[in-house]
């Protein structure tokens, strides 16, 4: 069986998550040793991948508590973050709970001030667009993404981001396999039509909040968060046709 990271020690932050989740269950699949660190913890539905992971019931924000964890991984994956957030949900301002800037920036911050001058590979999971008029969803991401890079300048860490658009899985949410045709065809769309609206007009505006990026099959964005593993991509910044190259490449290792 395909086994390229036997012995591997992973810590996968936000390990409840969608896409962490599929990280967590396909590296032990690869023979990692898997440590999820989320604020539930452990599951409360069993399964037998679920078994074979060493829980960490910790939050992101006090990413301190568990630093022993951290630093003694070969890599850290941080997959937290919200599409929409509390800001818009609950009114909540700028940088409280569950805003952007703590899901999708502070949490990372946090991780990442325990993995200065260690030799853990750090993958930030950021994006490629944001949700109509909500800028601020990639914005913070990009803050992180300028914080890593300007450390990995200074020699103090060693950062992977991954830029993923639309994630879809055909096994795992069965629905997203058609939107990923609308969103193609609607890409399409909005190239031509950009065209021909000037800009910095209104309604050019306007019409830029809805542009969208290629969508990417999720099975692409894991085996791209893992790949670092075997394949030296620190310091570098992967969009969704190079995450593909990327996990494609990791797939044909022996």
């Amino acid at each position: 069986m395909f086994k390229p990271l036997s012995g591997k020690v992973i810590t996968v932050i936000g390990s409840s998550g969608y896409v962490g989740s599929n990280i967590i269950k396909n590296a032990l699949q690869y023979g990692a040793i898997v440590n999820g660190v989320s604020r539930s913890g452990q599951p409360k539905s069993q399964s037998n991948w679920t078994r074979e992971v060493n829980w960490i019931k910790g939050d992101a924000m006090k990413a301190h508590e568990f630093k022993d964890a951290l630093q003694k991984s070969d890599i850290v994956i941080h997959t937290i973050g919200t599409l929409i957030d509390s800001s818009v949900l609950n009114n909540k301002k700028p940088g409280e709970q569950g805003t952007y800037e703590q899901m999708n920036r502070d949490t990372a911050f946090n991780v990442v001030k325990e993995l200065i001058n260690t030799n853990v590979k750090f993958v930030y999971v950021s994006g490629s667009a944001h949700p109509p008029f909500l800028k601020r969803y990639l914005t913070t991401k990009q803050e992180v993404e300028q914080h890593i890079l300007n450390l990995y300048q200074q020699q103090q860490l060693n950062p992977i981001i991954v830029r993923p658009g639309f994630i879809y899985s055909l096994t795992q949410r069965w629905w997203s396999v058609p939107l990923k045709y609308d969103l193609a065809i609607w890409k399409c769309v909005h190239y031509n039509a950009s065209k021909l609206i000037p800009q910095q007009s209104s309604i050019g505006k306007i019409f830029n909040e809805f542009k969208v990026d290629t969508s990417i099959d999720l099975q692409d964005v894991v085996d791209a968060c893992l790949a670092p593993l075997k394949i030296d991509l620190v310091g570098q910044s992967l969009n969704n046709s190079e995450m593909e190259k990327v996990a494609q490449q990791f797939r044909s290792l022996k």
